[in-house]
């Protein structure tokens, strides 16, 4: 028999949706897998290998319907051996609660080849199910109530308009929005909002798509956009809505929330080398 190497301390080549992050899982913000590795790099035709992933929840909602697939090792007999829980819940910074982490195992049987196997890859993915919220109040202002400033004051109360993010989004997917047209046209009732949707998980949209998209307010509010939204290249997407204002003040501060939930997926690789048979 073959002397084994064991590995004290892998330090591995993870990919994070085909893009190298030296000494990282897969993810960005909600579920990042942050190692994922075998305990051993080199093992014996026949011989069992743990296979470990520590996976965490970074982002601020619960992440569930969770489940974990080792690819790539085809001719392996993979056992999963502790099962990832149906629930990852996420930290809470005002509470000082820390974002959950979980490790989750793998027994893996190495084939026997006459060959051995030199740096088999394989890869690990963690698909779930999130929700993103945004909330923000949009100032704005006629353009006779900004007039009625002396000159040299207008552009300062110009800037005190725009949006104001209350709470904002803390996921893989990100919400935020602009309203380009913050100063209104006198006599008009209605403003122009843009919801720009953006993916910073370092993953991807199942289907590319969100699974439900609300705008609400409590002034009426229309989108014009067809459900499911679907992300470009899965990357993202703007939605154009216009809402009321009420500017018998001459200004007014507009509420504006989205609510949305999807599934999404990240990975890493790691790999693994098989000693051949012996003669």
């Amino acid at each position: 028999m073959k002397k084994i190497i064991l590995a004290s301390v892998l330090t591995l080549v993870i990919f994070l949706s085909g893009c190298t992050t030296d000494n990282q899982g897969g993810g960005g913000t909600g579920i990042i897998i942050e190692s994922f590795y075998p305990a051993m790099e080199t093992v014996e035709p026949g011989e069992a290998v743990d296979i470990i992933a520590r996976v965490k929840n970074t982002g601020g909602s619960d992440a569930t319907d969770i489940t974990a697939n080792i690819y790539g090792l085809g001719d392996w007999r993979v056992t999963q051996t502790s099962p990832i829980p149906s629930v990852i819940e996420a930290g809470d910074p005002a509470r000082k609660i820390q974002p959950e982490a979980i490790d989750v195992s793998w027994e893996a049987i190495a084939p026997s080849y006459k060959t051995g196997v030199d740096n088999q890859e394989f890869e690990l993915r963690i698909q779930y199910k999130y929700s993103t919220s945004a909330v923000a109040q949009i100032r704005v202002a006629s353009d006779s109530y900004i007039k009625g400033f002396p000159a040299d004051q207008q552009q300062a109360k110009r800037d005190e308009l725009g949006v104001k993010m209350q709470i904002p989004t803390d996921g893989p997917i990100s919400i935020t929005f602009d309203a380009p047209g913050k100063v209104v046209k006198s006599g008009s009732t209605t403003l122009s909002v843009v919801v720009n949707i953006q993916n910073i998980g370092g993953g991807s949209l199942v289907n590319n798509q969100l699974d439900t998209f609300q705008v609400t307010s409590n002034r009426h509010v229309v989108c014009s956009v067809a459900q499911p939204i679907k992300l470009i290249s899965g990357q993202s997407k703007q939605v154009r809505c216009t809402i009321n204002v009420d500017m018998t003040e001459g200004w007014d501060v507009v509420p504006i929330e989205v609510h949305t939930s999807y599934r999404y997926w990240v990975s890493a690789k790691s790999s693994i080398n098989v000693l051949p048979t012996e003669n």
